[in-house]
């Protein structure tokens, strides 16, 4: 599979990082409680770091293209 375009990936990882920790937290925060919500946040927030970090150094999409 070809990588996307630079300022894609950058859209790509932003994404990665910011839409899944704020949902955990909200869904966590409105369906038990303040600290509940910040827990599970936290957890997503840590699996969305480890595969963002994957994606930038594995996948090399810290590089810009070279056209």
């Amino acid at each position: 599979m070809k990588k996307p375009k630079y300022p894609y990936r950058i859209a790509i990882v932003f994404l990665i990082l910011t839409v899944p920790t704020i949902g955990a937290t909200q869904l966590g925060w409105y369906l038990y409680d303040q600290q509940t919500g910040f827990d599970y946040g936290m957890i997503v927030g840590t699996f969305s770091v480890i595969y963002a970090a994957w994606l930038m150094y594995e996948k090399n999409w810290r590089e810009e293209d070279d056209d």
